[in-house]
């Protein structure tokens, strides 16, 4: 299809084809669960203030 109104005969825009839009919402969902995913989780294991961090117990002793 051409532009009838441009005598150069320019072709007319079909827009964004139907699978870039789908990768496109597909892709800000998954942006969004791994940002999620990585918040919900950076709760866990971490502790606050660093000085106490001495006194986190790595498992059992093999001094005995």
């Amino acid at each position: 299809m051409e532009d009838i109104r441009d005598e150069r005969g320019v072709p007319i825009s079909t827009g964004i084809p139907l699978a870039v839009r789908i990768a496109f919402v597909v892709g800000i969902f998954l942006i969004i669960s791994v940002g999620g995913m990585v918040i919900g989780a950076s709760r866990y294991g971490h502790v606050w203030p660093a000085d106490k961090t001495t006194t986190i117990p790595l498992g059992p002793s093999t001094d005995g």
